[in-house]
C-alpha cells in the first residue's frame, strides 16, 4: 500500500493542529501605561502570537508608554521596565516587570511607581489571571517568609534548620496545583482555565484526558487553542492500540530506506527518541533492557533519532554508539523544530519537542498494541512481554 495514502487521514488532522496554530483571526489591541512621572527608561513586552515569539519595545516617557500589536487568542505577556541584556540568577530580583494576559482591546497600566506594583486592567482573561492571583497571595506570602528564614540559617550555617524550612516551602507550592484545580473546575468559560490545564498536559494528551478537556465550555473549546487540542486528541485516536501503526520510510545508518511495514509479521518496538535529555542514561539501558527480553519474540528494535538544530550530522552516530544501541537505527533528524512536527513521519505520530521520547509496540499485523508508554518504567520490558501473541 502506498505510504502517503495510508496516511492520508492522519496527515489531515495533522494539518488542523498546524493550521489552528498559523492561521489565526488577529484582534488588534493596545496597552497604555502611566507609571510614576519621573521614569524615563525602556520598557519591553514580551508574548507570543501563533506560536511565534515577539518582543517590542519602547520609551517610557514622564511615565507614559503605549504598546500596539495583534493576537488570536489571549496570550500570557510580560512587561520589563530597563530590561538587562541577559537577565542572570544575580539580576533577576532587580528586575522590574509585570506578567500579566493581553486579551485584544484595550489595556491600562497605573502605578505612581513602578511595574511591580502597577494595576493591569483590561479584558476578561486578565481579570481572571488577576483573580488567581489574589488565591495564590496566601501561599507567596509564607514562602517569602520562609525563604527569609532558610537564608538566615544559611548564613548562620545550620543546615538542620535550613533543609526544614525548605521543606515547608515545597509543601506551601504544592498548594497551588489544588488551587489551580479548582480553579479549573469553577470557571470552565475562562479561557485561562483552559490554559492552566494545556500547561499541565504539555506533552502527549493521552486519551483518558479528553473528558477533563469537554468540561471546558463550547465558546472556549472552539477558540484557536482549543481546536488544536481536540485536533490532538484525534490524532491520539488514530496511533492508539488496536489502529494500524502509521508506515513510513527513513535511512539507516549506512543510507538505506526502511519502511516500517517491511517488518510486517515480527512485532516490532519502535522508540522516537532525541539525545541528552535528563535521565537519558536510564532511558537508553531501560530500552537495551526491552531489547535483550524480546529478542526471541520474533521481535525487531527500532529507534527513530531526531536532533535539535545546534548538533551536528555526526552526532546521530556517536550518540548510538555512545547509548549502545546495537539494533536498527534510523534517522529523521529535521523532523521536528520549536514550532512542532514538519516531516510526514512526526506528523503521523504526534512528535515534538515535549511528547519524546515515545514509544510503541506493533504486533506481527501492523497494529498497534501498546503507545504512549513509560519508557523510564523499569519493568516495561515484562510488561510489553506479555502483549506480545
Amino acid at each position: 500500500m502506498n505510504i502517503t495514502n495510508q496516511l492520508k487521514s492522519i496527515l489531515t488532522i495533522s494539518c488542523l493542529i498546524l493550521i489552528c496554530s498559523s492561521v489565526k483571526a488577529q484582534r488588534s489591541f493596545v496597552i497604555d501605561g502611566q507609571l510614576a512621572s519621573d521614569i524615563n527608561a525602556k520598557i519591553k513586552l514580551s508574548y507570543k502570537n501563533n506560536g511565534v515569539s515577539i518582543e517590542d519595545s519602547t520609551m517610557v516617557s514622564q511615565g507614559k508608554f503605549q504598546f500596539k500589536g495583534n493576537i488570536g487568542d489571549p496570550t500570557f505577556a510580560k512587561l520589563t521596565l530597563n530590561p538587562p541584556v541577559m537577565i542572570t540568577v544575580q539580576n533577576f530580583s532587580t528586575l522590574d516587570f509585570q506578567d500579566f494576559f493581553i486579551d485584544g482591546g484595550s489595556m491600562q497600566v497605573k502605578s505612581d511607581k513602578g511595574l511591580k506594583v502597577a494595576n493591569i486592567a483590561g479584558g476578561a482573561t486578565q481579570n481572571d489571571f488577576k483573580r488567581r492571583g489574589e488565591l495564590y497571595k496566601p501561599i507567596q506570602l509564607k514562602m517569602d517568609s520562609l525563604n527569609k528564614i532558610v537564608e538566615k540559617h544559611k548564613e548562620g550555617g545550620d543546615v538542620t534548620k535550613m533543609e526544614k524550612a525548605r521543606t515547608e516551602m515545597y509543601a506551601e507550592m504544592s498548594k497551588t496545583a489544588g488551587i489551580d484545580s479548582n480553579f479549573i473546575k469553577e470557571n470552565p468559560g475562562s479561557y485561562l482555565s483552559m490554559d492552566i490545564w494545556r500547561s499541565k498536559h504539555r506533552g502527549t494528551l493521552r486519551l483518558f484526558l479528553e473528558p477533563e478537556f469537554l468540561h471546558f465550555k463550547p465558546e472556549i473549546r472552539k477558540t484557536f487553542a482549543g481546536r488544536e487540542i481536540q485536533a490532538r486528541f484525534d490524532l491520539a485516536k488514530h496511533i492508539a492500540p488496536g489502529q494500524m501503526a502509521p508506515d513510513f520510510k527513513l535511512p539507516d545508518t549506512l543510507g538505506k530506506e526502511l519502511t516500517l511495514s517491511s517488518f510486517r509479521g515480527k512485532n516490532v518496538f519502535v522508540c522516537f527518541y532525541m539525545p541528552d535529555f535528563m535521565n537519558y542514561e536510564t532511558f537508553a539501558f531501560n530500552l537495551g533492557r526491552i531489547n535483550r527480553v524480546l529478542k526471541d519474540k520474533n521481535f525487531v528494535m527500532l529507534t527513530v533519532y531526531y536532533s535539535y538544530s545546534d548538533k551536528s550530522a555526526a552526532y546521530w552516530k556517536e550518540t548510538i554508539e555512545k547509548s549502545k544501541f546495537n539494533w536498527i537505527n534510523l534517522n529523521d533528524v529535521n523532523g521536528i523544530t520549536d514550532r512542532g512536527a514538519i516531516s510526514p513521519v512526526a506528523r503521523a505520530y504526534g512528535l515534538s519537542y515535549n511528547t519524546m521520547p515515545a514509544g510503541f509496540l506493533i504486533g506481527t499485523d501492523g497494529k498497534i498494541l501498546a503507545s504512549q508508554v513509560r519508557l523510564s518504567d523499569t519493568g516495561l520490558a515484562q510488561e510489553l512481554e506479555k502483549l506480545i501473541k
